[in-house]
């Protein structure tokens, strides 16, 4: 059967919600959708009715593409407030072959799930790697123990959790649409997710993700998660000096930012001007240096608080930073991010067919997050029945056991 997935992130500026199919080692971009959002302030919702009535747009949308009806999905979650911990179990091997199945691997992971906070909310559980033992004494750590015989199998991992308050508005908002949420997933690791590589799977790296008005830095030291950080601040601060200094809407500020913007003086063009009327109806005459200025100065800002907090969140020497977030898609962005980091910046182009805008990341990256989870599960699933799939065949479509929510989520694995 196809195996067909759906994401959902629901930020500050925009609902994006990504449909693709994984077959034979790769996805294949069925459907993709970004609205822009609102009742979303600060990575956290505000007006549920709001943000309701935009993904209920999108969830319209990329139902149309496909032509059949979005049932089940991931949602990515800011990590506002996040916490990070390294947690150890350890489970008997029950088995008379003494031999390690998928289902061990589940039980010793959730071994380590039952130590979480009343107000927090378990969002992800990523193994740092698995100890086998037998008569007591360890005799290997490895990364994947499935079919290893041991009397006993041991975890490290790192478990993030997530204020409950946040992780239940996000859940709400999306079960109110009519959708089943399948899964949760950090934003961040969603991020390295789609970005990794083997350069940055083997030392201490760093993501700093510009959103509309938050900017999120993450840590990750061989693959894994360690700390991350939200400053609230983003994009937004450029077009209110854009709307500021040409005395225009912030609308158009946008659209002169998104249209016409470049962010360095190095690569603009001191010929080129782009017209806009002020808000008295005036016809404006924007250079585009100038206004290269504008965004070069508040992206420096934004960079060089990311660049401070880093030393907060980790003390270990940091071999790359990448910054993502739609804003990474303009003109000269490679300038600015050499001019903060140096030699350090990586930069990173998205290219999955369907999907070529660095805006799409998160999603792209929480579902490939997803698959590998349902891997080391020895699982097989799709969101899509079999009925739906055939509808989409059929129609040819060519598109370019807990009371905690998580447990809902992380049980449905363990139980089916």
């Amino acid at each position: 059967m196809k195996k067909i997935y759906t994401s959902i992130d629901i930020g500050s500026d925009t609902i994006r919600i990504l449909v693709s199919e994984y077959f034979q080692g790769k996805l294949r971009t069925l459907a993709v959708s970004s609205v822009r959002s609102k009742g979303v302030k600060n990575g956290n919702i505000v007006d549920q009715d709001l943000v309701l009535e935009r993904l209920k747009l999108a969830i319209e949308d990329v139902s149309s593409r496909i032509n059949i009806p979005i049932k089940k999905a991931i949602i990515t979650i800011p990590a506002i407030e996040a916490e990070f911990n390294m947690v150890h179990g350890n489970v008997p091997i029950v088995n008379d072959e003494k031999m390690v199945t998928e289902k061990d691997i589940l039980r010793v992971q959730n071994s380590v799930v039952n130590e979480i906070l009343p107000n927090m909310e378990l969002v992800n559980i990523t193994p740092i790697d698995f100890t086998l033992y037998e008569n007591g004494s360890e005799i290997e750590t490895i990364k994947d123990p499935k079919n290893r015989i041991c009397d006993r199998l041991g975890i490290r991992a790192v478990v993030v959790t997530i204020p409950k308050s946040t992780v239940i508005s996000f859940v709400k908002v999306v079960e109110a649409a009519g959708i089943e949420v399948v899964d949760l997933m950090l934003g961040a690791i969603s991020d390295f997710e789609e970005v990794k590589d083997d350069e940055l799977e083997s030392d201490v790296v760093s993501l700093i993700n510009i959103g509309r008005d938050i900017t999120t830095i993450s840590i990750f030291n061989k693959g894994i998660i360690t700390n991350s950080s939200v400053l609230k601040m983003g994009s937004k601060i450029i077009d209110d000096d854009i709307s500021y200094v040409y005395y225009i809407n912030r609308k158009n500020a946008r659209k002169v930012k998104e249209n016409f913007g470049v962010a360095s003086p190095k690569y603009a063009n001191k010929m080129e001007t782009y017209e806009v009327r002020d808000i008295n109806e005036k016809l404006v005459s924007i250079n585009q240096y100038e206004l290269s200025e504008i965004i070069n100065k508040r992206l420096a800002e934004i960079l060089n608080i990311a660049k401070n907090e880093l030393k907060v969140l980790t003390n270990k020497q940091i071999r790359y930073i990448m910054v993502l977030g739609g804003i990474v898609d303009m003109p000269g962005i490679n300038f600015v991010f050499q001019d903060i980091f140096g030699q350090k910046s990586k930069t990173y182009m998205i290219n999955t067919l369907g999907i070529r805008k660095s805006r799409f990341v998160t999603v792209s990256g929480a579902i490939k997050h997803f698959i590998k989870k349902i891997k080391l599960r020895g699982k097989e699933y799709s969101m899509f029945s079999s009925d739906d799939v055939d509808n989409l065949i059929h129609n040819k479509v060519r598109i370019g056991k807990s009371d905690s929510i998580f447990g809902r989520f992380f049980n449905y694995f363990f139980d089916n």
